[in-house]
């Protein structure tokens, strides 16, 4: 029977798996699927009849049916790239909004009541854009997004709870399937304080995977003089083998790949058989490796504090398993491995798979008035500005800024007699901020017949609680204004 009020739910929307949560007196639950899996694939294919298969059976048979099938969607998030499935092409938060739908349909059968509101994680390192199209993608899933909570913090949270967690000053490394985020912060006075965020949105367990497959694919050729990229099956069979391999030797020091017709030469049937050991898997990766470290001490250099702050460090994401990015951290955190044997320094007490989703229903805990609430000051991941009229970026939020926050700054006409201004909305992205991206522009009227530099013209950023950047301007003499909700498709709404 269903009760009358209907709990907020978590979402760790993933991009090779995702999960569901909510919080039950005040302890978050993780909420199976419909195989009972307490994590679904986040993969989608559409049969010929327009039915759609969602999760573990979808990605089951992506290899006989992978023009159909579409996976790993998040890293498309926030841009206009499109999957055509059965001849219709879909847009990145249609199928994210499929997925969703999916987790929403499960928590409503494992809860017996209607779900309308959820809080969903999303990479701390997401931009606007990307965070746009995850709002989209839960509409579309008919969810009501209470809270759009950065993945970093949502790990962090679940580990303790009020007056049970001590205070700590916090590294959380999230290496997801696609995604990588790295975030200081400390826990103090039930208050959570972002220091410095860093990160990749095209960093994450693919990569390594992909290095296990350039590996197979150059053996087998050298081995066959047959290259399996031009074969589709085999291919996807060896992304199947090459993360299986990854899982494998993060617990093992060597893992045998064996997938028998493989493909068929015009000498017959060929089969792949092959060892790789871990030291291998740790060559390939090394650039990989190089990258990630380069993030993390970008991220302790924007907030001046060296690796000594660290007392805690929480790492998530199915590959934070691999054992040489734990020997990383420690390198950089305690070379000297003084720290390891008297405290606790690596967090591993909850699942590194699950953490995101756990603190995801926290947060819902806490806006359901079901757990005490808990202070956050969370801080921008990218400058954000406009182009002046000689093509310079203009700062108006620079990166580490506070938000929720609004701040605004006073411009003027560049020539005379011009009648209108084009306030083209920027950011900066990269490690360094060093990539500069158009979001969108907007056009503001502007009195006819003034000499340059007479208009007073006000350009207003304004952040809300989930990161969101809405940018006005107001012509002050005449009170003429346009706005700009920026969002992924750069369909330009002014008011």
């Amino acid at each position: 029977m269903k009760t009358s009020k209907a709990p907020i739910i978590g979402i760790d929307l993933g991009t090779t798996n995702s999960l569901v949560s909510f919080t039950k007196k005040g302890s978050p639950r993780i909420i199976p699927n419909e195989r009972g899996s307490r994590t679904t694939p986040s993969v989608v294919s559409i049969k010929p009849d327009g039915t759609e298969i969602i999760g573990e059976m979808a990605r089951n048979q992506a290899v006989l049916n992978a023009s159909h099938t579409v996976a790993n969607v998040k890293l498309d998030m926030g841009t206009d790239q499109t999957r055509i499935l059965n001849n219709r092409k879909y847009l990145p938060e249609e199928v994210s909004g499929l997925i969703l739908a999916r987790l929403k349909e499960n928590a409503e059968i494992y809860l017996g009541q209607d779900i309308e509101e959820a809080v969903i994680t999303v990479p701390a390192y997401f931009d606007d854009n990307q965070r746009r199209a995850t709002m989209q993608a839960a509409a579309m899933a008919g969810i009501e997004v209470k809270k759009l909570l950065n993945e970093p913090t949502a790990a962090a949270l679940a580990y303790g709870l009020g007056g049970k967690r001590p205070d700590s000053k916090m590294l959380v490394l999230d290496l997801g399937g696609g995604t990588l985020d790295i975030t200081l912060m400390e826990y103090k006075d039930k208050a959570f304080r972002v220091k410095a965020v860093g990160g990749s949105t095209s960093i994450g367990g693919l990569n390594f995977d992909k290095k296990i497959v350039d590996h197979i694919l150059a053996d087998f050729n050298n081995t066959h003089s047959f290259d399996l990229s031009g074969d589709n099956v085999a291919y996807q069979q060896l992304v199947i083998q090459a993360e299986k391999a990854k899982v494998d030797l993060s617990s093992v020091d060597e893992t045998t790949i064996m997938i028998p017709y493989i493909t068929m030469s015009d000498n017959g049937p060929l089969h792949l058989n092959m060892t790789i050991s871990r030291q291998i898997f740790e060559e390939l990766i090394q650039p990989i490796m190089a990258d990630i470290k380069q993030i993390i001490q970008a991220a302790f250099n924007k907030c001046g504090l060296g690796p000594e702050w660290v007392d805690s460090i929480i790492m998530v994401g199915g590959s934070s398993r691999i054992p040489a990015i734990e020997t990383m951290i420690l390198d950089i955190v305690d070379p000297e491995r003084k720290r390891v044997d008297s405290e606790e320094l690596i967090k591993k007490a909850i699942n590194q798979d699950e953490a995101v989703a756990r603190g995801a229903a926290i947060m819902a805990g806490i806006l359901a008035g079901e757990i005490d609430d808990i202070e956050f000051h969370d801080i921008t991941s990218h400058e954000l500005g406009i182009l002046n009229h000689e093509g310079e970026f203009e700062v108006l939020v620079p990166g580490a800024s506070i938000y929720p926050m609004e701040t605004t700054r006073l411009f003027t006409t560049a020539h005379d007699n011009q009648e209108e201004v084009v306030i083209e909305v920027m950011q900066k992205r990269g490690a360094e901020n060093l990539q500069l991206v158009s979001l969108g522009n907007f056009s503001l009227t502007v009195t006819k017949g003034q000499k340059k530099g007479v208009p007073d013209i006000d350009v207003t950023f304004g952040i809300d609680l989930n990161e969101l950047l809405t940018v006005s301007a107001l012509d002050l003499d005449t009170q003429e204004n346009a706005e700009i909700k920026i969002n992924y498709a750069l369909n330009l709404q002014s008011v």
